[in-house]
């Protein structure tokens, strides 16, 4: 299962330089982090991580835990592989960790049969295309970007916002080519159980769901070729953050993505947004599948599937690429906060370019609703050179950031916490690596009844 970026990378040539829409103004604030931190985890375990990650207390063991007076556990849902008996198995794992440093196989998580996976496509990455019936989006690949709490119905009912993608007919680069979508699918036990890929009667000829609740949220325009693709198109690398923080009382997920290209179009380099409502605060809930809109011109005016799209924020510098993106509200700073992947090229001309560097970066907004992101800043102490390598593929310290602090409620973050990010080739092994963070601000900040000493609101 060893997954090729190089696609995704290759098309953020679509390089950033101009950016017009809005922005608040950027609070004074220093953001870094801490040099790298080794973590343990089974040998067993490759390609970790694949996308980012979502860590989320384990309910029971917090419980267990707290009457020992020990620290609570926490459960990491992931994109990897897990090698059994010399057979590789992916996509979404369940790990657990009490100090956010070893890492176990989280118990009563994952399916024997498919290698202690709780979730996966209905072929294995590299297998044959010789299958009948429609390619389904995630018929190849399909894993995590992020799983959230939906506010709107009793603890553990879950979404997964996934990478979706369609690898057949062959191409001669593999899975650096294909057609990739953002799947949608939930859990009602806390994560343990997904709806496997299971078409249901009458929707054998349907490639965009399965009836069973595992169906694509957001698209490309049209439907994937039948002939081989030789490039990698679509919606990729998504992540989700809940908003319960809209004063409107309305609950929307917001899903942030890297555009690789579309049939005839270009990527653009820039982070893209969909959103979906799932309620309100007085109980109503949105029934049945999830109806994203892209953010297109200005505001939600394209349909999550098939629809237009462009760019949410300011370029993060000339002759870049952004991606790899993650929502959170900062409970201090009283802004919502999103964090990702720089990268900087070297162009020699038009069109021949060379990633030299990747750096951490934030943006803050007042508002998800008109996305009026400020400038982006650099985060300290994250740059590191991106090296090519001769086999394939690049080395780099710093995929797909993930952050949190531990102690706050799920999608809000305070002055600081862990990141948790890829370091190796991304094509192929790599390791699971920790830093922390620190945000300091330039004026003291007032602090919030109930608030933690990092200044967020600890969990409900």
């Amino acid at each position: 299962m060893s997954r090729s970026r190089c696609a995704v990378c290759s098309t953020l040539l679509g390089i950033a330089l101009v950016w017009a829409g809005p922005s608040a103004s950027q609070p004074s604030i220093v953001f870094s982090v801490s040099g790298d931190q080794a973590l343990s985890y089974p040998a067993s375990i490759h390609y970790l991580p694949d996308e980012h990650t979502t860590i989320m207390p384990a309910r029971g063991a917090a419980v267990a835990r707290a009457a020992a007076r020990q620290p609570g556990a926490y459960n990491f849902f992931v994109a990897m592989a897990n090698q059994v008996r010399n057979v590789i198995y992916g996509d979404a794992f369940v790990l657990q960790s009490a100090d956010l440093r070893h890492f176990v196989f989280a118990p009563g998580f994952g399916d024997p049969q498919h290698g202690g996976a709780v979730f996966w496509p209905a072929h294995r990455v590299g297998g044959s295309c010789a299958y009948a019936g429609v390619t389904h989006f995630d018929e190849q690949y399909a894993a995590p970007g992020s799983v959230v709490q939906d506010p709107t119905l009793p603890p553990g009912n879950l979404i997964m916002i996934y990478e979706a993608e369609i690898h057949c007919p062959t191409a001669a680069k593999g899975m650096a080519a294909g057609w990739v979508s953002i799947g949608v699918t939930r859990s009602s036990n806390g994560g343990r159980t997904w709806p496997p890929p299971i078409v249901q009667p009458g929707l054998e000829n349907d490639w965009l769901e399965y009836g069973d609740g595992r169906y694509a949220g957001i698209t490309l325009p049209g439907t994937p070729p039948r002939t081989v693709t030789n490039e990698f198109l679509g919606n990729a690398l998504p992540s989700a953050f809940v908003d319960d923080m809209d004063p409107s009382g309305e609950y929307y997920i917001y899903v942030p993505y890297q555009f690789t290209g579309a049939p005839g179009v270009k990527a653009d380099a820039r982070i893209h947004m969909a959103r979906a409502k799932l309620g309100d605060r007085s109980g109503h809930h949105e029934a049945g599948q999830l109806h994203f809109t892209k953010w297109h011109g200005g505001g939600w005016t394209q349909q999550g599937r098939g629809g237009l799209e462009d760019g949410v924020n300011p370029p993060c510098a000339a002759s870049s690429g952004e991606g790899n993106a993650q929502i959170a509200y900062n409970d201090a700073l009283q802004r919502y906060m999103m964090t990702f992947v720089c990268t900087t090229y070297r162009c020699a001309s038009a069109g021949k370019c060379e990633a030299t560097e990747a750096s951490l970066y934030f943006s803050t907004a007042t508002s998800l609703t008109v996305q009026d992101w400020t400038p982006p800043q650099r985060i300290e102490n994250s740059t590191y050179p991106r090296l090519p390598q001769p086999k394939g593929g690049w080395i780099m310290d710093g995929g797909y950031p993930s952050f949190v602090s531990p102690d706050c409620k799920e999608g809000h973050l305070g002055l600081s916490g862990s990141v948790f990010l890829l370091k190796g080739n991304p094509l192929g092994e790599r390791q699971f690596i920790s830093r922390s963070f620190t945000i300091r601000p330039a004026t003291p900040i007032v602090e919030r009844a109930p608030a933690l000493a990092i200044g967020c609101s600890p969990p409900r």
